[in-house]
């Protein structure tokens, strides 16, 4: 039923002319378990959109530099390997950039990124699926404090992770390394002091590293506050990315770049409705209904 209705909607939205409007779209991807699903993506984009690297998109803040008609920007968050493994070959084989949004501190190291650290451990113990992303959502809602303070409380898991030297070879392949703190923690549970001793990290690394996209940031979960952005806009980063799941507006904010989440392995209808805009503007009226009723 779900792949009937996203292949109705995609039949739509060539009548509607939801995707051929000329705002900034920005894809926000995770992992690419599979290269080959991923391709087929790469491909319709290839024949509908037009996509920019970050350079063009600074060009375009700083200078007012027109962007392309149906612009569109690839990144992905948390600097998951199969990024490296996976996603490099099929972005290369369409000559297409993107932005990595790195977590530092699991760079060069075999630690689990915390999310899915929780994950393994609960499932590990005999809970659900559902049960661990449960638990992951409420350490989500709580003071980075008490998040941490648990993590510390569990059993250390291995796992692979990016290496500087891969870093490097993404960025010679034109996927650029970027900033998505040092931790990932919910920056709006955060304290001030506890923002910038992450960015400060960020940065050092980043120095270290040899890599430029420190000034280029993804809010970890989309979790945008106030007190971050000033921070952010001290600390001398010029773009910073939201997960909200929406089209740009024509008259951008770039401290408040919208995206639309994805997922490299969705099947090509949904994949093309959600990028189209349809998708968002059924959620938009979804909940204008829910409200009224």
């Amino acid at each position: 039923m779900r792949s009937f209705i996203y292949k109705f909607l995609s039949k739509i939205d060539k009548f509607t002319g939801s995707s051929a409007d000329n705002r900034l779209r920005v894809l926000a991807y995770h992992t690419v378990p599979d290269q080959t699903a991923f391709e087929k993506q790469l491909e319709f984009i290839s024949y509908n959109y037009n996509v920019i690297g970050i350079s063009e998109l600074k060009d375009h803040f700083i200078n007012s530099t027109p962007l392309p008609t149906k612009p569109l920007l690839i990144t992905f968050d948390d600097g998951d390997i199969s990024v490296y493994e996976n996603g490099l070959p099929a972005l290369q084989a369409y000559n297409f950039p993107a932005v990595l949004f790195i977590i530092t501190g699991l760079i060069n190291t075999s630690k689990l990124f915390w999310c899915r650290h929780v994950e393994v451990v609960y499932k590990k113990n005999g809970a659900s699926y559902a049960e661990a992303r449960a638990k992951v959502g409420e350490l989500k809602s709580i003071s980075n404090y008490e998040r941490t303070a648990y993590l510390d409380s569990l059993e250390e898991i291995q796992a692979r992770q990016l290496s500087v030297k891969e870093l490097h070879s993404l960025e010679k392949g034109n996927v650029i390394a970027a900033n998505h703190t040092h931790t990932h923690p919910m920056v709006d549970k955060c304290t001030k002091k506890e923002i910038e001793q992450e960015l400060k990290h960020s940065r050092i690394k980043f120095k270290e590293w040899e890599l430029e996209g420190y000034s280029v940031f993804a809010y970890p979960n989309g979790n945008w506050d106030v007190q971050t952005e000033n921070i952010l806009e001290d600390e001398g980063v010029e773009m910073a990315f939201l997960f909200d799941h929406k089209i740009n507006k024509k008259n951008m904010n770039p401290m408040r770049i919208s995206r639309i989440r994805v997922d490299t392995d969705l099947e090509l209808n949904e994949f093309k409705v959600k990028v189209s805009g349809l998708h968002i503007n059924l959620m938009l009226l979804r909940q204008k209904i829910g409200q009224k009723q």
